[in-house]
């Protein structure tokens, strides 16, 4: 029996680091617009709870059956009937009241385990609605129900209409002992959490970080940014080119062209920054903001520093070893000489640069070599707000 909790379990913790990124995103960016940053307990809070859920879910959808299996299944699909696990406890149980000696084993008996293990996958919910999210009571039971009532659902569609009929039966009973196992969880919730830091010294520490400004929060404006040009210079070419075709609109896409990628980052990373005063529309939403030593907003020629040394240096030494490397087999033995030397170069160019990014990450230095070469810099623009939000 243990069996069918344990394997859940283990998928969860295989699938974990590749869904957490998943959900990462949007968390990331509220901490960063409200606080500036995460926070490492924060961090450990939140992702706990995420691996919780999934778990939880993992539970109640696998194993998975073949739907050959499930289309042969005659069995019941829902039991309504309240209490009717209580009542199977005392009629398929070996359990007796006046009989101690049969205590022990009845409490071994699957018709007690399956009880009990539904009040204690949603304790942990209890808990957390409670230590971090600060719901009540009410709140707390209203949540447990409708995860309780989600996950039922799930399981009487077959898993979202996959499978013909429902694999696992629908049960009134598991929706009262989910919902009162969330609520038997908040009410020990205190006695769990007592060491723990509450959730206002989390938003003061994460108020008082936020004030600096990590390389993480920076890649999360960066990859926003980058989806937002994929999206301008990408999707709509593509889009105008299915409609009326177009061989410019397929040069615009083209992400293998050296003059399209200078293009983007001249329009958007230098340009639309300038005009907006050090902002991108990623810095504008985990709040950061681009600067220049002595000056009171960005400078054009700050920026085009900034990023031709970020982006355009990169990415033509990057072309140049790609060249170098595939002139090897066909150039003469002069040429040869010539192409060995540019791949050395540019290869240490681009090492220097990922040496650059680690010794950062590591030493906690949050100003890299293009910023210093052109005396630029990242200031968060989180002004000191109230710590009573929400996730």
């Amino acid at each position: 029996m243990f069996s069918a909790y344990t394997g859940p379990i283990k998928t969860a913790i295989l699938l974990f680091p590749f869904l957490a990124l998943l959900v990462s995103a949007p968390i990331l960016i509220f901490y960063y617009r409200k606080y500036g940053e995460l926070g490492k307990f924060r961090s450990l809070v939140i992702y706990s709870f995420v691996f919780y859920l999934l778990t939880a879910y993992f539970l109640v959808i696998l194993p998975l059956p073949s739907v050959e299996t499930v289309s042969q299944m005659t069995g019941p699909r829902m039991q309504l009937h309240l209490f009717q696990s209580e009542i199977d406890f005392f009629h398929q149980t070996v359990f007796r009241i006046n009989d101690t000696s049969t205590y022990l084993p009845a409490i071994k008996q699957s018709v007690f385990l399956e009880p009990i293990f539904n009040l204690a996958l949603f304790f942990p919910l209890g808990v957390y609605c409670r230590y971090y999210f600060k719901f009540s009571w009410k709140k707390t039971i209203l949540i447990s129900f409708c995860l309780s009532l989600f996950f039922e659902l799930t399981q009487l569609s077959g898993l979202y209409f996959i499978y013909p009929r429902p694999y696992r039966l629908f049960d009134v009973d598991d929706l009262l002992h989910n919902t009162l196992g969330g609520g038997i969880g908040y009410l020990i919730a205190p006695l769990i959490t007592f060491f723990l830091p509450s959730r206002e010294e989390l938003d003061l520490e994460s108020l008082e970080d936020g004030k600096k400004v990590s390389l993480i929060r920076r890649t999360v404006a960066f990859l926003i940014d980058w989806f937002i040009v994929g999206i301008i210079f990408d999707l709509v070419p593509t889009l105008i080119n299915l409609i009326a075709p177009n061989p410019l609109t397929n040069y615009l896409a083209s992400d293998t062209n050296s003059f399209i990628f200078t293009l983007k980052v001249i329009l958007y990373f230098i340009l639309f920054t300038y005009f907006w005063r050090g902002k991108t529309f990623g810095k504008k939403i985990v709040k950061i903001q681009v600067m220049e030593e002595n000056r009171s907003r960005i400078s054009l020629w700050g920026l085009i520093k900034r990023y031709g040394l970020f982006y355009l240096l990169i990415r033509y030494d990057l072309d140049i070893f790609n060249y170098s490397i595939n002139q090897l087999t066909t150039a003469d033995s002069t040429g040869l000489i010539i192409h060995i030397g540019l791949a050395f170069i540019s290869l240490g160019i681009l090492l220097l640069f990922v040496f650059n990014l680690l010794y950062a990450f590591i030493r906690g230095k949050h100003r890299l070599f293009h910023e210093k070469a052109s005396r630029t810099y990242t200031i968060s623009t989180i002004r000191e707000e109230g710590t009573n939000g929400e996730l």
